[in-house]
């Protein structure tokens, strides 16, 4: 288990910082719902970050999934579960091949859109 999830844990399980960041109702993952507030309130420092998005970067870089179709930045991870961080042991981060893997598929996605753009315009 990595410290960033243990401390992404115990800042969503705080009650106090509820308006900003807390469990979702599933109790599976989390969300932001204040995200100014949780850079003027310092919280992101917690993680050596400075911004935002360099806080949502090591989130899915330590394995969170971003859920899609939230109008508020929301994450999950099947080991992410509110009263059951035993299971945090189990989280792993990204490894750099995953990413590696990840950032060509999107190049060739990228490619293969560009490519039927330029045929449509011809």
């Amino acid at each position: 288990m990595y410290q960033f999830h243990a401390t992404v844990y115990e800042v969503v399980d705080d009650p106090t910082l509820d308006s900003v960041i807390s469990w979702s109702k599933s109790n599976k993952s989390f969300v932001i719902w204040n995200p100014q507030e949780l850079i003027e309130r310092s919280i992101v420092s917690r993680f050596f970050c400075r911004e935002l998005s360099q806080f949502i970067s090591d989130v899915e870089l330590f394995g969170f999934r971003r859920v899609k179709g939230s109008k508020h930045l929301k994450f999950t991870n099947a080991n992410f579960v509110r009263g059951q961080p035993d299971l945090l042991k189990k989280m792993q981060s990204e490894t750099s091949f995953a990413r590696f893997k990840k950032r060509r598929r999107a190049a060739r996605a990228k490619a293969q859109v560009e490519e039927r753009l330029q045929r449509l315009q011809i």
